[in-house]
C-alpha cells in the first residue's frame, strides 16, 4: 500500500484529503507544519507528498527543497496562492503539480493516481509472483518457464491490478480501465475473468473485498 504525506495546517482540509485518500486505498501521514513534515518524510517511505505552501515553522517551499534534496517522488503543491510568481517558483523547485484552493478532493485523488502511475509505470515491464512471470509487453504468462494460456483481457486485468497493487479497486473501476468507459459489460463479466485468472495462476494474490471489489498483492 502506497503512503501519501499530506502537509496541510488547516485541520479540516487535512482531514478531508486524508479521508478521500484512505477511501481510495492509500495509507496517509497527516502533518500540520513544515518542520514535522521534514521529520516525517525522512522517517517514512513516502510515495507522494501533498504540500501546502503557507505552513507554520517552515513554509512549503522549504519543505519542497528538502524533499528534492533527498528524493524524486511526485509532489503536489496545494495552496490558496494562485499568483503566477508562486506557481513559477514551485515548478522551478521541481514541484510536479500545482492545485489552488478551493479544490475538488475527488479530482485531487485522480491527480495523485495519475502522478503515481507516471512515476511507477508498469508498461513494458515484467512482474513476478513466486515462480510465475507476467510480461505485460509481450502479453505472456509463464510458470517455471512453461507458458500458461492467458487471454489478452486477463493480462490487461492483471496489469491494472499491478498498477494499483495494495489498493482496493471496484469492479466498475476494473471494467472502465480494461473495457473502456463506454463498456456495456456487467460485474458478472469481471467476476468470471477473475475466477479464470485465479484458476490459472493457482496462487492467492487476488483478494475479494466483500461489497467493494478486489485487492491485488504480488508478494504471496
Amino acid at each position: 500500500m502506497q503512503t501519501i504525506l499530506v502537509v496541510e495546517d488547516d485541520k479540516n482540509t487535512n482531514q478531508v484529503i486524508c479521508e478521500f485518500l484512505k477511501e481510495a486505498g492509500y495509507n496517509v501521514l497527516p502533518v500540520f507544519d513544515g518542520e514535522e513534515a521534514m521529520t516525517v518524510f525522512y522517517e517514512n517511505k513516502v510515495a507522494l507528498a501533498v504540500l501546502d505552501i503557507m505552513l507554520p515553522k517552515q513554509n512549503g517551499m522549504d519543505v519542497l527543497k528538502y524533499i528534492r534534496s533527498l528524493s524524486r517522488i511526485p509532489v503536489i503543491m496545494l495552496t490558496a496562492l494562485g499568483d503566477e510568481y508562486t506557481q513559477i517558483k514551485s515548478f522551478d523547485l521541481q514541484a510536479d503539480e500545482y492545485v489552488t484552493k478551493p479544490f475538488s478532493p475527488t479530482v485531487l485523488v485522480k491527480r495523485i493516481e495519475a502522478l503515481l502511475k507516471r512515476a511507477n509505470p508498469i508498461n513494458n515491464t515484467v512482474l513476478s509472483i513466486g515462480d510465475i512471470v507476467i510480461d505485460f509487453s509481450a502479453y505472456t504468462v509463464t510458470k517455471n518457464n512453461q507458458p500458461l494460456n492467458f487471454t489478452p483481457k486477463e493480462i490487461e486485468i492483471l496489469k491494472f491490478f499491478a498498477e494499483n497493487e495494495g489498493k482496493v479497486v471496484s469492479r466498475q473501476q476494473t471494467l472502465d480501465a480494461v473495457w473502456g468507459l463506454d463498456n456495456l459489460s456487467s460485474d458478472r463479466t469481471i467476476d468470471t475473468h477473475i475466477k479464470n485468472i485465479r484458476r490459472k495462476l493457482n496462487v492467492e494474490c487476488i483478494m475479494t473485498i466483500k461489497n467493494v471489489g478486489y485487492k491485488f498483492e504480488s508478494v504471496v
